[in-house]
């Protein structure tokens, strides 16, 4: 079964080896923990958590409220946003709007309930990486060692969802998917899970 893994893109910025110590030499874990730091807690994240959790209520509300933070509501969210957005391109359009935001951070929401991942914002994004601006969800630092890369290229290796790819690939998948995508991205944490990917 191909893993439907989010965009590991998450920790990657043009600024990155800013957290390498310039008097130290370059030790990956150190750097990787630097990093996973600086998008764990800072002003971006916050304010973006801070603004969702604000929108929650009206958002819930609006949308037939009862959202409980399960995994079976994941199949309700599929369902809202194909109802939603019509395509790639409208969910481009609508990006920042309340809707997509808040969908966005309650689907990210139930992967950190059920699943203990944590949020992270890159706190300084650059320009040429697009992903580097959104939020994304990931195992803790913590678990980094039950990860590892199948073709040990990348060193942090742990599952990381950006909610709103997750929707790009629920519309880029069409209706014919059936219900059930967002939440087979729930698997994707059980270490080993990316060792089988075509």
């Amino acid at each position: 079964m191909r893993s439907h893994r989010g965009l590991g893109l998450a920790a990657v910025s043009d600024d990155t080896w800013e957290y390498e110590d310039e008097d130290e030499p370059a030790d990956e874990h150190a750097v990787a923990e630097r990093v996973d730091r600086a998008h764990a807690d800072n002003p971006r994240l916050t304010a973006w958590l801070d603004e969702r959790r604000e929108q929650f209520d009206d958002w819930s509300r609006r949308h037939g409220g009862g959202w409980d933070f399960g995994e079976r509501s994941l199949d309700r969210l599929e369902a809202l946003v194909r109802e939603h957005l019509t395509s790639v391109d409208d969910l481009f359009a609508r990006e920042h709007t309340p809707m997509v935001q808040t969908a966005c951070w309650y689907l990210g929401e139930v992967h950190n309930r059920t699943r203990g991942t944590r949020w992270r914002m890159d706190p300084d994004p650059a320009d040429s990486h697009p992903w580097s601006w959104r939020p994304y969800v990931v195992v803790p630092f913590a678990r980094l060692d039950e990860y590892r890369d199948p073709e040990g290229i990348d060193y942090d290796a742990r599952p990381r969802h950006h909610p709103l790819s997750s929707f790009l690939t629920l519309l880029r998948e069409g209706p014919t998917a059936g219900p059930g995508s967002l939440r087979s991205e729930l698997d994707d944490y059980e270490p080993g899970s990316g060792d089988d990917e075509e």
